[in-house]
């Protein structure tokens, strides 16, 4: 890990003047409250490509969206005063429940599966000055912990460099993401990042080195290689209007073992991906690229729509084309009948090629999960096929009190490798009360896996 440390200290350069460095938001650990906020940015007409989202995005984004529901506002603004002390608890939550039939991925909860009987997440954090700030976390489940938003972080709100187990999603998309997700274990890496735009154009961008879990089917030479394959990434986004974003994602997957894991050569293959789409050992490493935007129709009601056009290497040694091509495509509704219905549509499909390559032979897995979309890790391991998911989501706050939120996601692999799929689904129904900071309530996952197995997970939560 010197290394990863050692590019952070070099991309990070010297410190301007500015806002000091922000703590995270919880993603997909704390559903209750990251709903709320994912409301508000778009009451706000701030578009979201890429997170965990800073805390102070949320915090500027507050004064606009607070014009528009100022209940919704004053819970958000609740959560954020934890946040702004010299230290305290970020976010904690603690499930227990029951299961019953074949362990299968939930989708985008950090490697755990329906035959979990627990599931802890926690985070505390202390900043002494504004340019320092050291986060303690874990998510454990049963088999595994991982200190997810462990982090040592200083810098600017125009350069805040983060080491440690900082989760990445690259995808406007809230419910997938092709590229890069939280469907695996957080792995570690370094990222420099920023969370204030900058230009008149709001250019945001982030750049991380990551370290995978360790792999034995790496090939190298025509033989097996055991070693930590290395990921690297980079999102570039422009809003050249208001609540109109643009943005590029790439991700690389390469050295490990006795493979090459030069700067050098990672630049030039990202300069040239062509070159390395030659389907053979001579490749540099596995790489995939995604196009995404986000508007924000204003209005009484702003609505997000949002699109993605991703890549699994090139196509015709040609880099201007992406071959393996995946289309997402989503609308979010977030505030009807009065502020209490919050509605989300999501469709996703992809070619084959996802997840699989020839020299990385476990694919794009970190700890046996894809890093990607969930879909990925509902089929066999190793045969990369087609696939169509789409997910419907609502959300009504009661009139007793409470939130009922209700997720139905589907999904249909291809049919023509070796094994045959069948349609999948999975249901998802969470109520929620709050009580002053405390949220708790209970969550039922029931479904069909792509094998015409059924499962169930029902648990108790109750999350701060």
């Amino acid at each position: 890990m010197a290394r990863l440390y050692l590019l952070g200290l070099a991309l990070f350069g010297t410190v301007a003047h500015a806002r000091g460095v922000s703590p995270y938001l919880p993603l997909n650990l704390h559903p209750e409250i990251e709903r709320k906020i994912e409301r508000l940015l778009i009451l706000a007409e701030q578009p979201v490509l890429s997170r965990p989202i800073a805390a102070a995005t949320v915090l500027d984004a507050l004064p606009r969206a607070c014009e528009r529901d100022a209940v919704l506002c004053a819970d958000v603004r609740r959560y954020l005063t934890s946040l702004t002390r010299t230290a305290g608890i970020s976010y904690a939550s603690l499930s227990v429940g029951a299961h019953s039939g074949p362990a299968t991925a939930l989708p985008n909860r950090h490697g755990m599966d329906s035959n979990s009987y627990y599931e802890v997440a926690a985070a505390v954090y202390w900043q002494p000055t504004d340019l320092f700030m050291v986060t303690g976390g874990m998510v454990a489940y049963e088999g595994e912990s991982t200190p997810t938003g462990s982090l040592i972080s200083f810098g600017t709100q125009y350069a805040q460099l983060d080491f440690g187990y900082r989760d990445h999603w690259l995808s406007p998309m809230t419910d997938s993401a092709m590229l890069l997700s939280t469907e695996a274990e957080t792995m570690p890496s370094a990222t420099i990042s920023n969370y204030a735009p900058l230009t008149r154009f709001k250019l945001r961008y982030e750049a991380f080195i990551g370290e995978m879990s360790e792999s034995s089917n790496i090939i190298d030479n025509g033989v097996p290689t055991s070693g930590n394959p290395l990921l690297a990434g980079l999102h570039l986004s422009i809003e050249p209007i208001s609540g109109w974003s643009i943005g590029v994602n790439r991700i690389m997957q390469y050295g490990g073992g006795d493979r090459p894991d030069s700067l050098g050569d990672l630049l030039n293959a990202f300069f040239d991906p062509s070159s390395d789409n030659t389907g053979t050992e001579e490749e540099f490493g596995n790489q995939a690229a995604s196009l995404s935007t986000q508007y924000i129709i204003p209005g009484t009601t702003p609505i997000a729509v949002y699109f993605e056009y991703s890549g699994e290497d090139t196509s015709t040694t040609n880099n201007a084309r992406i071959g393996n091509v995946a289309v997402s495509a989503g609308v979010e509704l977030p505030s009807l009948m009065n502020n209490r219905l919050a509605l989300t549509l999501e469709i996703s499909e992809w070619q084959n090629g996802w997840y699989v390559h020839h020299i990385y032979q476990d694919g794009l897995r970190n700890f046996g999960d894809v890093v990607g979309h969930w879909g990925g890790d509902w089929r066999e391991p190793g045969d990369g096929v087609g696939a169509r998911s789409w997910m419907a989501r609502a959300g009504f706050d009661l009139e007793f009190g409470g939130t009922l939120e209700a997720t139905y996601r589907a999904l249909d692999n291809e049919n023509y490798e070796t094994r045959a799929y069948e349609s999948a689904y999975d249901f998802q129904l969470r109520y929620s009360r709050p009580w002053q900071q405390i949220f708790w309530g209970a969550e039922l996952n029931t479904g069909r896996d792509s094998f015409g197995e059924s499962f169930s997970h029902l648990g108790m939560f109750i999350r701060f």
